[in-house]
Parts: structure tokens; C-alpha cells; sequence
């Protein structure tokens, strides 16, 4: 599974006006990842073009589509007719309650048996190797295999074996992945963060809730070392929005919208070369 600097290929989408090259890291957080839909759409409305794009988890299944060309509004018409039974296939637990297939199925549908190298903008999808331990970035090979690796939330979902390695949710390591862009030198980061600190103390209801919300105690403590290396973060309103509210997905790509334009004088300002 070897990867390759994605660098290399951001230079050929580098624009002519010698503005910064712009990338986009989306995060975690199941249903809420559906804000990336607004976030990206108001990106376009106000001219912001991507240069690369990096997405874990639910933040993958968006930037994979987005980074293969796919219109914002076909993503979004698809995301509003979502059902839960579309993405949890259930089965009999081992080590998981659920397959990713569904995930994978969704992905395919767009754009069948693309690999990320493939795609019109450079694309990172990181996941968590299980048997090392270790975070591993995806830039190559079958999107859908790299995209349901990234989603496989433990506990939740079966991991996803590729190359007889297991993987699971890139989340774990890199809930929001600026990290990668970082390091393969795009200039100008803008980090969507998914994350509900006026509810982080609800009691939990079901096995879901129970899961999710260990994860997302653990990823709170390390939540702004990981967050530093984004130039501006935008954290669309999830707070009264449950993780699996399949119905408030409307509702959720018009909160990340709105919240883009709370820092989009700043975005315009900044990602110019002086």
C-alpha cells in the first residue's frame, strides 16, 4: 500500500494568479458530516476554489465526491433522499454491529471503481491501520475501500481489510485531517470541525450514543493539538442535532453554509500570496 506526496500533484492546480493554494479538512461525526455539503457549497458561491481536500469519516464520503468532480448539488440532492438503513448494514456482531458496504455502495454509485490518484483535486483519506496501530493516510488505490476504512467506527462498524490489513475510522488520530495537508505543503487550511460542546454532558441513550460519545471524550482532550494546523476553523452549529438525526440532514447542510459565512472575509483576505 505505498502512498506518494500529494504535493506533487498540487502543483499542477496551483493557479496562474499565484494565489496560496487552499485545502480543505473535513471531519468526523456520522450524520452531522452532511454540513460539509453547505460548507463546500458556500465555498463555491463566494469563488473559494480547492486546491486539495482531505476528509475522515463521514468528512471522506464528501471529499471523495467532491474531489471526482461532482457537482455540490447532486451531492446535496443525494444526502437530503439519505436513510439510515442506506449506510447500516447490520449482521451478526464480531466486530462490529455493521458492514460499511452500504458506505462503499453510496460512493460507487457516484463514481464506481475510481482511485484516489484519479482524482481532479488531491484527495488524502485517513484511516487507523488496527494491527499497527498507526494512522495511514490513503492516496492511492479504490476510493470506496479507502472511504469505508475511514468510516469504520470500532464498535459500530466491522473493520475494513485491505491488503490483509484491518483499518478502521481515520477519526481516532485525525478526526479533522489539516495535519496531512500540512505536511504536503498546501498554504492555506480551513478545517471544518463537527463537534457539540453544549450537549458533550447528555447521558447517553443507546449503544450508538454510548460509543460515539467515548470516542468523541477521547478526541476532546487532544482536540486543539490536532486543530493548530488549520489557518481558519469552521465549525458549523450541531448542538441540538444527534449524531444519527438522518431527518435533520436539510437542516444541517444549511448550518454548515451559514457557517462559512462567518469567516469568509477572512478566507479571502488571507489565501493571497503577499
Amino acid at each position: 500500500m505505498a502512498n506518494f506526496n500529494i504535493f506533487e500533484k498540487l502543483q499542477s492546480f496551483i493557479r496562474k494568479d499565484k494565489a496560496k493554494s487552499i485545502g480543505i479538512a473535513l471531519g468526523g461525526g456520522v450524520v452531522w458530516g452532511t454540513a460539509h455539503i453547505g460548507v463546500l457549497e458556500a465555498m463555491e458561491d463566494e469563488g473559494i476554489k480547492i486546491d486539495a481536500i482531505a476528509g475522515t469519516s463521514a468528512g471522506s464520503i464528501i471529499a471523495a465526491l467532491y474531489a471526482f468532480g461532482i457537482n455540490i448539488k447532486d451531492i446535496k440532492s443525494s444526502a437530503e433522499k439519505l436513510h439510515m438503513s442506506d449506510i447500516f448494514k447490520l449482521r451478526l456482531p464480531r466486530m462490529g454491529l455493521a458492514s460499511t458496504e452500504g458506505i462503499g455502495k453510496l460512493v460507487k454509485n457516484f463514481i464506481g471503481d475510481a482511485k484516489i490518484e484519479d482524482a481532479k483535486i488531491p484527495l488524502v483519506i485517513p484511516a487507523v491501520n488496527l494491527i499497527t496501530g498507526k494512522p495511514y493516510p490513503f492516496t492511492r488505490g479504490p476510493v470506496a475501500d479507502a472511504v469505508m476504512a475511514s468510516s469504520a467506527i470500532p464498535g459500530i462498524f466491522v473493520p475494513v481489510r485491505i491488503d490483509n490489513q484491518l483499518f478502521v475510522d481515520g477519526s481516532l488520530l485525525a478526526d479533522v485531517p489539516c495535519q496531512i495537508l500540512r505536511m504536503n505543503g498546501v498554504d492555506f487550511i480551513i478545517g471544518v470541525d463537527l463537534v457539540d460542546q453544549k450537549t458533550f454532558k447528555k447521558e447517553p441513550t443507546n449503544i450508538f450514543d454510548v460509543i460515539m460519545k467515548s470516542i468523541r471524550i477521547m478526541l476532546n482532550e487532544t482536540r486543539m493539538e490536532r486543530l493548530k494546523f488549520a489557518d481558519v476553523i469552521i465549525s458549523p452549529d450541531v448542538d441540538d442535532i444527534g449524531q444519527f438525526d438522518f431527518d435533520k440532514i436539510p437542516l444541517l447542510i444549511r448550518r454548515g453554509k451559514e457557517a462559512v459565512s462567518k469567516h469568509i472575509e477572512f478566507i479571502k483576505k488571507s489565501a493571497v500570496k503577499k
